[in-house]
């Protein structure tokens, strides 16, 4: 990057462009595993369902889960009552121990040969989350931390990986590279692997996991130094070398020449901000744009009324910002200021309550290219249902995020690969069969991620911010799909 300003200034600028793009992964959905060894205890009396999760298990229950269907066929049992008050709960069929919309037909490795190693005991396996909670930004990535703290208990409530239960270690990477790199260490010594972490300087890790061999499926991957690392995956596929065809495309045929021949590109100065911007810029003039201003914004800038008269006198008409949303908004006031009404576009990480919350009218109208399934949605989504409910069990009051849906789907994504090794599992076969995922979708949550390969997403909706609601802008599906370009 050009700019490399110290670790203090640069943690200020938080999650910047940790996500301006994504991508596309796994071949089989998580709903036709999700559970399913829970049921291998009972295969020798298949019609009986396991007990019901204890009531004091998840914060906030008052209800075991569901009883699981054991064996290979038939309909499953009743499940006992769980402790601490669960109520009973009733077996599904087709061999599965999912609560509630388990899917048949996934293939589980036997589990012969499971050997205990790094963070696999004989009762758990741990798992690492590393996000930044504390730093310039309080509780930046706890979204992250949320969710999978949700998953852990939902797969625990009726299921386990060759009778293990998942273990969950909580470390916070302080919004810093030197914090990451502590973290790292801390999980590198005790747990299995690291599962839906997030940072906005995971660089500080990055020598740190590859020369311990920790399997690392994050949320995403932001600096390209952990991208680089063999041993580091993202269920969100971001990688600032592509960029994706459709987002340009769409503008284009939406805005017209006039408007998208008069583009600005802005982005914070400092991180992977700034390498994501401009390489943004690039690939969208690849594909038909003109910028006529460009800039990067000091992470310490409060003054933004220099740059938004910088773009008016360039006849700006079509305007897009890299970075964090403190940053976007303080933009999207100093345009309202002056009166100064170009078409203003963020990339996916801006699809957050605390945007709009923050944003106020200065935001309203804003366009987003979004590579998720919106929250508003919820009721088209079993998987964002179970997402939001375990969620209010496990953290209540905590607002569902775009970055808490990666999480959760990294949560997903281990416990396919796990449970499909059994017996093979190591954090060597872990780290070669992610290697082979793509087109992996959450079950659903968001686009298709070519995790395995590292390379941004091509597929993405369109939405825009109409007095406080996100309404979408594309016909013909939830995501448009394009390529992507190696700039």
């Amino acid at each position: 990057m050009a700019i490399r300003r110290q670790r203090t200034l640069k943690a200020t600028f938080a999650a910047a462009a940790c996500v301006v793009l994504a991508a596309c992964g796994s071949a089989v959905p998580p709903s036709k595993f999700f559970g399913a060894q829970g049921g291998l205890g009972g295969a020798n009396n298949g019609s009986n369902g396991t007990n019901g999760s204890p009531g004091a298990f998840v914060p906030g229950a008052t209800t075991g889960a569901k009883g699981a269907k054991n064996g290979s066929g038939g309909t499953g049992g009743t499940g006992n009552t769980g402790t601490g008050g669960g109520n009973n709960g009733q077996g599904n069929t087709g061999g599965q121990s999912n609560p509630g919309n388990a899917a048949a037909g996934f293939t589980i490795g036997s589990c012969a040969g499971f050997k205990n190693t790094t963070g696999i005991t004989n009762s758990t396996i741990t798992l690492a989350n590393v996000a930044d909670v504390s730093g310039p930004v309080p509780g930046l990535f706890a979204g992250a931390q949320q969710a999978i703290k949700a998953f852990v208990a939902y797969f625990n409530s009726a299921s386990s990986i060759c009778g293990r239960k998942l273990a969950l270690t909580l470390l916070d990477s302080q919004t810093s590279s030197s914090g990451d790199q502590q973290a790292a260490t801390t999980a590198c010594g005790s747990s299995f692997a690291m599962v839906g972490s997030m940072g906005a300087f995971d660089d500080g890790g990055a020598q740190t996991v590859q020369n311990c061999g920790i399997p690392d499926l994050r949320a995403a991957a932001t600096e390209q130094a952990r991208i680089n690392v063999p041993n580091v995956f993202g269920t969100m596929s971001l990688n600032a070398s592509y960029i994706p065809t459709e987002p340009p495309k769409f503008y284009i045929q939406k805005f017209g020449a006039d408007v998208t021949q008069h583009a600005a590109m802005l982005w914070l100065a400092a991180g992977a901000a700034q390498l994501n911007g401009q390489n943004e810029m690039k690939g969208f003039t690849d594909a038909g744009m003109k910028f006529v201003y460009s800039s990067g914004i000091d992470v310490t800038a409060f003054n933004y009324q220099t740059y938004v008269s910088a773009m008016k006198s360039a006849g700006v008409k079509w305007v897009e910002f890299v970075g964090a949303i403190s940053y976007a908004v303080r933009l999207a006031q100093a345009m309202q200021q002056q009166n100064f009404t170009p078409e203003f576009i963020l990339d996916p990480e801006f699809y957050d309550p605390s945007f709009v919350q923050s944003g106020g009218s200065a935001v309203n109208g804003v366009h987003i290219w979004a590579n998720q399934l919106p929250f508003e949605q919820v009721s088209q989504s079993p998987e964002m249902q179970t997402y939001e409910t375990w969620l209010q069990r496990t953290s209540p009051g905590a607002q569902p995020n775009y970055f808490g849906l990666y999480a959760w789907a990294a949560g997903r994504l281990f416990v396919q690969e796990a449970l499909g090794l059994g017996g093979k599992l190591t954090r060597g076969s872990l780290i070669d069969a992610l290697r082979g995922v793509d087109n992996y979708t959450g079950n659903g949550l968001f686009g298709p991620q070519h995790v395995g390969a590292k390379i941004t997403a091509s597929c993405y909706g369109f939405i825009t911010l109409q007095n406080g609601k996100w309404i979408r802008e594309n016909s013909g599906g939830n995501y448009l799909c394009g390529s992507v370009v190696k700039v």
